[in-house]
């Protein structure tokens, strides 16, 4: 999956237009005098569906499907950090970069936390996944 794919998706479906590529280092976001939600989206790794489940066999390896992992990162007013979750979470909920393919693989949710906060602002980041299934 690209994360221009998945940029366009919550473009189209949040109606938020400041979406773009996370970078390492953006702390100053967090200050900045801008009022609306900042979105960024950026690939974090590859894990295992199952990883307690790991045998370097190659039989069981087939049956154990990799995880795209992806952060979605938002920061906005804290007073509407709800509504900006529920409208990214609407934005990548059963999408699929394979077309009308969804019942291939479709995105999910993994985990949320707090990044940073002030007394105005919080910075958010959900963690997506994307199940990579293998064909045997």
């Amino acid at each position: 999956m690209s994360e221009q794919w998945l940029i366009d998706t919550l473009k189209s479906r949040t109606g938020y237009r400041d979406i773009r590529y996370a970078q390492d280092s953006q702390v100053d976001l967090l200050n900045s005098h801008n009022i609306d939600p900042i979105i960024l989206v950026g690939h974090l790794g590859i894990q295992l569906q199952n990883p307690e489940d790991y045998i370097a066999d190659g039989f069981h390896e087939i049956e154990n499907s990799e995880i795209l992992t992806t952060a979605i990162q938002f920061i906005c007013r804290r007073e509407i950090l709800s509504e900006v979750r529920d409208k990214v979470k609407y934005g990548y909920s059963n999408q699929s970069p394979f077309g009308n393919d969804s019942n291939y693989s479709s995105l999910l949710f993994l985990r949320a936390e707090v990044v940073a906060k002030t007394n105005t602002k919080i910075w958010w980041s959900e963690v997506i996944g994307l199940i990579m299934p293998r064909v045997s």
